[in-house]
This record gives C-alpha cells, structure tokens and sequence, in this order.
C-alpha cells in the first residue's frame, strides 16, 4: 500500500496546508478563545435563516465585476474621530491614534502613501480604520524593519475598510480571537509576482467569530489570499484572489460562506478542510456558492520544503475531512489538474497525529448545480502519475470511508464526469456516479453579526 499512498501525496497536499496549521507567523495553534465578525450585504440570503434549495444563486453580479476594492470611500473626514496624513511621523501618529483610540471612534486615513517600518496593532474594541479607497490610501510596508504582519487585530467589533497594505514582511491583515471583525474594500499585495519572500497570508482571521470579508483584493500571498480558521460564522464575499498560492482557504471553521468571490491565477483555487491537533477542531457547514474558479494553474512559490510547497498546480475546490459541504452555483473552468475533489486526511501522508475527536473522513458534501468546462486537462506534479483518465472527470473523490457513509453527493452539473479513485483500494477505480444521484443538505448562507 505504500507506493499507493506515495503516489497519493500531491493529490492529498492539493487539499491541505498541512503541517502544524500555524500559519506564517506561528502563532494559531497558541491563539486563545474565539471572536471575530462581518454583517451581510442585501445581495446574499443573509437572514441568517436561509439554506438555498440548491437550484439558484445569489442575486449578487458578477464576481469579476464587483471586486473593485477602490470602492466603500467617499473621501473626506464626515464622521472621523482623527485623521491621520502621510508624511514623515506617518509610523508613530497611526500607532498612537490606534492606542489612544476609545470604542466607536473612526480613525481617518487620507489620500496618499504611508511609508511604515513595523507593523501596526489595534487592540481598542469598536473601532473603524478607514480609507479613501484601495487605490489612494496605501500603507506602505516595503521598509519594514519591526513585526511579523502589516497591521494586527486583538479587538471586537472593528471594521477595517478602503484601503491598501503593500508588502508586508508576513501576512497582511491578522485578526486573532476577535468577534465581529469586517474587513471591506481592502487590497493587500506584494509586487514582486510568485517570490518566496512574499508574506503567507494576505487577509487571515483566526479563532475569530462573526468575520465578514467583502469586497476585498489579495495578490501574491506565499500561502493563502484569503484565510478564515479555527472560527465560526464567516462571509467571504465579492472579492478576488490571484496570484497566490492558494486563493481562499476555509480550515477548521464552522459556519462559512465563500459567495460571488473571483478566484483565478492561483497554484489552487478555494479549499475547505479539517486538520487535527489544534485548539478548534472539526469544522463543518462551509458554502461554496457562485464562485468563479478559474485558470489556478500558476506557480507553486512557497517555501521549499513546506507543506503547502508540494500543492500541485491546477486545483479548482478541495474538500479535505470537511463535513456537510456545499459546492454549487459556481463556474469551475479551466483548472489543468481537478475541478473539484474531495479527500480524507492520511495519516500515510500527513503523518501520525494524536487527536482522538478528529475525524479524517469528508462527509455530507453536496456539489450541484455548477458549470464545469475545461479541467483536467493537463494533471501537475505527481498527481500526473495516478491511474486517472485524461482529461480528469471534474468531480474526483478518494473513495476512502470511515465508519460512517460518506454521503457523497452528487446532481445537476451539466456534463461534467465523476471518478473514484479508490484510493482505499489499490486504485480500483471507478466512473459511475449513480451511487452519488442524491440531494444533500443545503447549507444556510452566513450572516455575521456585527
């Protein structure tokens, strides 16, 4: 069974950053509690009631048209508590107007670039940071001498909104045990495509609740664009993710939606997985809906050596350990290794682990109603070596089952082709998909309190 699993490793590396689910910095695993946060705009079904019944998307447009994160400012200081300009002193008067802030206070960033050397933190509960625009107010971190991140959040109810971080020397924006934390019209970037250098994470929230993400730009993390773990109830919605490694990670979360978001340019699209050995485990009742995934066939820049390092290019949406996932309404185009595939968590491959209430096993995932064309094409990496017809079906499963059935679930996605690997099995593959024709469980579209 060895060389099965051997060759398995990509296929299973594509569904997971695995390792000890730290992050860049290093500092998940240790986070303490849970908070965090996000209020739904009209465009979903955020009653906070509403499972769809599988058939339509949201009423939202076009996620390659509503991205622009240069949006949600109108310029001027109505409502500011304090502005603050660019200029010399630019480090010390953010910091000090972000210490001294008082709950439900606005602190005003103006037109302009903040040339900054150490990171920045807020700690002050209800406060908003907020911008003229992604494209006009820039907090400049290409100088940084001091810190792990761009700007760090330890506080409740913030709202962090039109502007931009630029190179950061780790991840862009870091939201730790926070409830109810937004984050709208944002941009973080690294300009210098594909390099190992680039921070991890453009946007991360951990042990968070009540996230919302909107309208929001990551390009050229080392890790993940978008990442929300370890957290409950988060919206990620409207925006786009290129050419990062991967674009959107859900991890251990419960209660997600990813929804009319563009994620394209990547090494791997949108992942939604489990992974043991952390404070918060076991995470279920993601919603992968209207996405456009498209093209995620771009350069793997990690760290060597890295976990994440070995994710094989093409990846559209991996499910890995995840329960009750819903993948509709999207389009899934163009991904040359899989559209879609859903995994168990090996510990062949992952290593031992000592976490008795982990469950490896994905189960309850639904994938309906979502257009597919062009995947497969051209499988990456060693996942190019499996017994696998080219081009690859656009739904692929491991086969791997626990106690439980998988509850694997599969219906109205045009043409598009199934295939069980069966990894469990010596490969004993198969294409049939009639023992998947069912309707699973609609998963409720989020709607953070903020």
């Amino acid at each position: 069974m060895r060389p099965a699993y051997f060759l398995m490793g990509a296929l299973l590396s594509c569904a997971a950053e695995v390792g000890d689910g730290t992050g860049t910095s290093g500092d998940v695993a240790s986070a303490d509690g849970a908070d965090g946060g996000g209020d739904a705009t009209d465009s979903v079904e955020a009653d906070g009631t509403g499972a769809s019944d599988g058939t339509d998307s949201t009423d939202s447009t076009d996620a390659s048209d509503s991205t622009d994160a240069s949006d949600g400012a109108d310029g001027g200081t109505e409502g500011c508590t304090v502005v603050v300009p660019p200029g010399a002193d630019a480090q010390d008067a953010l910091q000090t107007a972000l210490i001294e802030a008082v709950p439900d206070s606005v602190v005003c960033l103006e037109e302009g670039t903040y040339e900054l050397t150490a990171e920045l933190s807020l700690s002050v509960n209800g406060v908003t940071v907020r911008g003229h625009g992604a494209d006009r107010t820039i907090l400049d971190f290409t100088g940084q001498l001091v810190g792990a991140n761009g700007l760090k959040v330890t506080s409740n109810d913030v709202s962090l909104e039109a502007f931009a971080v630029l190179n950061p020397a780790g991840d862009g924006i870091r939201a730790s045990a926070s409830r109810s934390v937004a984050f709208r019209h944002l941009r973080v970037e690294w300009t210098t495509p594909g390099s190992v250098e680039n921070g991890g994470y453009g946007l991360y929230t951990v042990q968070c609740e009540e996230v919302l993400i909107d309208g929001c730009v990551v390009v050229g993390a080392s890790d993940s664009g978008i990442y929300v773990g370890q957290s409950k109830n988060a919206l990620v919605i409207r925006s786009e993710a290129y050419g990062n490694v991967t674009g959107i990670e859900i991890e251990n979360t419960t209660r997600s939606t990813v929804v009319d978001n563009y994620v394209h340019d990547n090494a791997a699209g949108i992942l939604v997985f489990n992974l043991p050995e952390l404070p918060i485990g076991n995470g279920a009742q993601a919603k992968v809906d209207g996405n456009r995934i498209e093209n995620n066939n771009g350069a793997n820049f990690a760290e060597p050596g890295s976990i994440v390092s070995k994710v094989p290019s093409g990846c559209g949406v991996a499910v890995d350990a995840a329960d009750e996932t819903e993948i509709t309404n999207n389009t899934i185009t163009g991904n040359a290794t899989f559209g879609v595939v859903v995994l168990h968590h090996s510990s062949v491959i992952f290593g031992e682990y000592d976490d008795p209430k982990f469950d490896p096993y994905p189960a309850k995932t639904w994938i309906h109603h979502n257009t597919f064309s062009g995947n497969g094409t051209n499988p990456q990496g060693i996942a190019s070596a499996l017994p696998m017809p080219k081009p690859v079906p656009d739904v692929v499963w491991d086969g791997c089952v626990g106690d439980e059935a998988p509850e694997l679930c599969i219906g109205d996605n045009g043409d598009a082709g199934f295939l069980n690997l069966g990894f469990c099995k010596e490969f004993a593959t198969s294409t049939d998909a009639t023992p998947h024709a069912c309707q699973g469980t609609a998963q409720a579209t989020v709607d953070p309190v903020l």
